[in-house]
């Protein structure tokens, strides 16, 4: 599935051809859980996975949980990293804007619909990585805002006439794609969802 690849980069360390133990024992981790659900996967599958023994996981990791809060943060971390790469890019700011909601939001749909456990996992998450989510929404939010900032100085929104601040803005974005992921049930369909909710919002921006 799609969104194992958002681990093949935590693998490597620029200029080595060395997985990392750490980062493969989170990818093993990743697999274990969508095929198993949380609370079925054991540290020995984990190990099993990754082809090492149990003992090894304890070297970088406490227990199952913080296991688990560790593969989240890994995929927050990339899928921010991939979000601000796409408010980047040149070009036209609903289509860098959509794309960068994608790219935070995506990767976490497609566990969810992608795995027969998605329903655990979401759960699961919540219960263990509450803080972690809400770092990460934050952050998101801060790079959205300074986008939509410089749009404004450029003259391609109106913030002023819509009454919304850069902050407001970025979390009504950011709420509104969060609210096209329940019923959606695969990642094409909250695309599809997504490409409309953000072409509506800026058409009240000009």
């Amino acid at each position: 599935m799609t969104f194992w690849l958002y681990f093949v980069n935590l693998r490597y360390m620029p200029g080595s051809t060395e997985p990392r133990k750490r980062e493969a024992i989170l990818e093993a981790a990743f697999h274990a859980f969508s095929r198993y659900g949380f609370r079925r996967t054991s540290l020995e599958d984990i190990a099993r996975e990754a082809g090492i023994s149990r003992a090894s996981i304890y070297t970088y990791f406490q227990n199952k949980e913080e296991v688990f809060r560790s593969v989240a943060g890994s995929l927050h971390e990339q899928s921010l990293g991939s979000a601000e790469a796409e408010l980047k890019h040149a070009g036209d700011l609903a289509s860098r804007v959509e794309a960068a909601l994608f790219a935070r939001i995506g990767p976490f749909q497609e566990v969810v619909t992608g795995s027969a456990h998605g329903g655990e996992i979401y759960d699961e998450s919540n219960r263990l990585c509450g803080d972690v989510a809400a770092a990460s929404s934050r952050r998101f939010e801060r790079l959205l805002a300074t986008a939509l900032r410089a749009a404004a100085r450029n003259g391609e929104i109106d913030l002023a006439a819509s009454g919304l601040s850069a902050a407001a803005a970025a979390e009504l974005l950011r709420l509104g794609a969060v609210g096209l992921k329940p019923g959606a049930p695969d990642v094409a369909t909250f695309r599809r969802r997504l490409r409309g909710f953000v072409r509506v919002f800026f058409r009240g921006l000009r």
